[in-house]
C-alpha cells in the first residue's frame, strides 16, 4: 500500500529548466521515490553528467500540510550550521506557481534500517547527542516547541469515552484485561507525561521526528533527513520519540540505549534529572496509545501500522520505568 504521489510528467517544464540551472546540467530522466508515510511529492532526478539529485517538496495534489511545513525544512537546511554534518546536502530549491521543491543530496548509496544492530542503534545514539551538542548555540533559530498533543494524551483517553474505545479496541479478546489495566496506572501517567515540558531539562534544537524513515546510514555514520518539524524543545524527546521506532523494528530497547545517550551528553556537561526520562516515556507510549487505535487515513495509509508498531515498546518501556503493571497483548494488525 502506497501514498498517492505525484508523477515526474506533472512536474511543469519551467520547474525543470530551473534545476537544470540550479545543477548546470540538463536532467535525462527522473522516477518517483516512495518512503515516509505522507503524499510529498518526491524524485530522484538522473543528470546527463551521471549524477543523481534528490528533489522533495510540494505540487499537484499535494496536501496543506505538505505546503506548510516545506517552508520550514527549507529554512533549516539554508540557515541551521549545526545540521550540516549529519544532513544531505542542500542544493537550492525551485518553484513555480502550484510548486516549490527542495533539492537534496541523494542518499541511495547508503545503509538503510531495518534491520537494526546494537552497533548502529548506539552509533545514533552518539551521533544524536553530537548533533545535541551543536545545536545549542543555534536553538534560538527556531520556534520553541509546544506540548499540544504530547502532554495530554493520556488525559484525553480518560475524559473521553471515544479516545478511551480506540486504544481498548486495539486489545480485542484481551479488552476487558486492557481496561483493568488502563484503570490501574492512568491516574499515574497523567500527570508525569505532563510534566514533560518542565524548563528544568536540558533544551536545545530538536529534530523532533526522528524514526527509521527519515535516517539513514553514511560510512556507518548517522544522516537525519525529513527537518521539517525542528524545534527547541526538551533535548530528550529526540531520543524518547525514537527508542519505540528501533525495538519495534528488531532493534535493542531503550534500557540499552539511553544510557549511551546520557553518556555522550554527559561528558559535555549536560545532564537529565529523573522526572526528563519518566516524562517522555509516558508522553510516547500517550502519544501512539491515542492514535494507533482509529481508523486509517487514505492520504496516510501506512501510518496506524508504525504507530501500532512502536505503541508496544512503549507502552513496555513507561510501565517498566514507572514501576507499572504491564499491559495485556493488543492486536498488532
Amino acid at each position: 500500500m502506497r501514498e498517492p504521489k505525484p508523477y515526474w510528467r506533472d512536474v511543469p517544464k519551467e520547474l525543470r529548466v530551473q534545476i537544470e540551472e540550479i545543477m548546470a546540467c540538463s536532467i535525462r530522466r527522473a522516477t518517483r521515490v516512495f518512503g515516509g508515510y505522507g503524499p510529498t511529492a518526491t524524485f530522484r532526478l538522473f543528470l546527463e553528467d551521471g549524477r543523481t539529485l534528490f528533489a522533495k517538496g510540494a505540487g499537484k495534489d499535494s496536501i496543506a500540510e505538505n505546503w506548510r511545513v516545506l517552508p520550514l525544512e527549507e529554512a533549516m537546511y539554508r540557515d541551521v550550521t549545526s545540521i550540516t554534518a549529519l544532513s544531505p546536502r542542500y542544493y537550492g530549491s525551485v518553484s513555480v506557481d502550484g510548486w516549490h521543491l527542495l533539492l537534496l543530496e541523494d542518499l541511495r548509496q547508503v545503509r538503510k534500517v531495518p534491520p537494526w544492530s546494537k552497533a548502529l542503534a548506539l552509533q545514533a545514539m552518539r551521533d544524536i547527542a553530537a548533533f545535541h551538542i551543536r545545536g545549542i548555540t543555534e536553538m534560538n533559530k527556531v520556534e520553541a516547541m509546544t506540548g499540544k498533543g504530547v502532554t495530554d494524551n493520556w488525559l484525553t483517553i480518560k475524559n473521553n469515552m471515544e479516545e478511551r474505545n480506540y486504544f481498548l479496541g486495539l486489545f480485542e479478546d484481551n479488552r476487558k484485561e486492557a481496561e483493568a489495566w488502563l484503570d490501574a496506572v492512568i491516574d499515574t501517567l497523567i500527570p508525569i507525561e505532563g510534566e514533560l515540558m518542565r524548563s528544568a531539562q536540558p533544551w536545545g534544537l530538536i529534530h523532533k521526528d526522528i524514526r527509521s524513515d527519515n535516517l539513514c546510514f553514511r560510512n556507518d555514520a548517522l544522516v537525519l533527513f525529513d527537518w521539517a518539524l525542528a524545534c527547541r524543545g526538551p533535548l530528550i524527546f529526540d531520543v524518547g520519540f525514537f527508542f519505540p521506532s528501533i525495538e519495534g523494528e528488531g532493534g535493542p530497547p531503550a534500557e540499552c540505549l539511553l544510557p549511551e545517550y546520557r553518556k555522550e551528553m554527559a561528558a559535555h556537561g549536560i545532564d537529565f534529572p529523573p522526572f526528563a526520562e519518566q516524562a517522555v516515556a509516558a508522553a510516547t507510549a500517550g502519544f501512539f496509545a491515542t492514535r494507533a487505535g482509529k481508523p486509517p487515513i487514505p492520504l496516510l495509509p501506512r501510518l496506524r501500522y508504525i504507530q501500532r508498531l512502536q505503541l508496544g515498546p512503549a507502552l513496555r518501556w513507561s510501565s517498566n520505568l514507572l514501576g507499572l503493571p504491564y499491559p495485556p497483548t493488543f492486536n498488532f494488525i
